[in-house]
């Protein structure tokens, strides 16, 4: 406690001393306020220099369709216009806009849509991503998997496909696409039976 109050007399006999020496010095006051205001001046300057040398950085930049929420294959997609940098770009963002559209695939909030995204029909068959096939499947028990839900289809507890996409329902027999070649295998399977494990 006394050594607190001794720094603070201290502190005080000093910040006296200074404005008496200089209360008849006015010009020094006005050299610390230029000082300091050029200081502040300079900092600001450098600022916006950095932030134009970082925006030259990334070079030229296009206006993309973003993804504003998350969407699922077979839910239509609600995107707006961002500004961004070609070097961060993806293959070929989409030209058209995209909102209503139904998503061939999950798009995530941020995410830049591109062409394969969009299925510009919303029918099964533009669902199916490419080299992939469609194959309607007779389930022993009903998983209840929604359209644009991954899958894995398997018969008699061996895997088929591990990969696999519901991209219809037709009276509750879902339309699954697989890759083609595996294709006729998930078709055989349905003779004795498919289940399909809904993955998370």
């Amino acid at each position: 406690m006394r050594g607190q109050m001794r720094l603070h007399l201290v502190v005080g006999r000093r910040t006296a001393a200074l404005r008496r020496w200089l209360a008849p010095r006015p010009w020094v006051r006005r050299v610390v306020l230029v000082a300091s205001a050029a200081v502040f001046v300079t900092a600001v300057a450098d600022h916006r220099h950095d932030l134009t040398a970082a925006r030259a950085a990334w070079g030229d930049t296009k206006p993309v369709w973003v993804a504003r929420t998350d969407s699922v294959a077979g839910e239509p997609i609600s995107a707006e216009l961002v500004e961004l940098p070609l070097a961060v770009l993806p293959v070929r963002p989409t030209d058209a806009d995209p909102n209503g559209v139904v998503a061939r695939q999950s798009l995530t909030t941020g995410e830049v849509v591109v062409a394969v995204d969009v299925a510009p029909d919303g029918a099964p068959a533009d669902l199916i991503p490419g080299g992939w096939l469609a194959v309607p499947i007779a389930e022993a028990t009903e998983a209840h998997a929604r359209v644009g839900e991954r899958v894995v289809v398997t018969t008699d507890g061996v895997i088929v496909s591990d990969r696999a996409l519901v991209v219809d329902t037709n009276d509750g027999v879902p339309l699954v696409a697989v890759p083609a070649e595996v294709a006729p295998l998930v078709a055989l399977a349905n003779d004795t039976g498919v289940t399909l494990l809904r993955t998370p």
